[in-house]
């Protein structure tokens, strides 16, 4: 198996709750600083494609950080990718963070 990093930003780039654009090779994702944690999830809302960066809000529900697509009103956990609202719905793709130095990268596998 291999592994590779992807540099999307430097640690303290981001203000709590900003959103990044990132381009991987073709696929948008968005990466977020929130309650001291990066995440990266699609840009794209799995329910209509809703473009997150625009139509996307950053929410905490009961400790639990999530982001509600304002076209729709559906919540996503930013950590899992599960749907909250409507429980069981499309999950939203997320990609795990690391820091890599002074860099915030995605990891990827394959």
């Amino acid at each position: 198996m291999g592994v590779s990093y992807i540099p999307v930003a430097r640690i303290g780039e981001l203000s709590a709750g900003a959103m990044k654009e990132v381009d991987l090779g073709g696929r948008q994702v968005l990466v977020t600083f929130t309650e001291g944690q990066y995440f990266a999830f699609s840009r794209q809302c799995p329910h209509e494609d809703a473009d997150l960066k625009e139509a996307g809000q950053l929410v905490n529900v009961n400790g639990t950080q999530m982001i509600r697509c304002n076209n729709h009103s559906y919540c996503f956990d930013i950590k899992t990718g599960d749907c909250t609202l409507p429980k069981g719905g499309v999950p939203l793709t997320v990609l795990p963070t690391e820091a890599r130095g002074e860099e915030i990268c995605i990891r990827l596998e394959w």
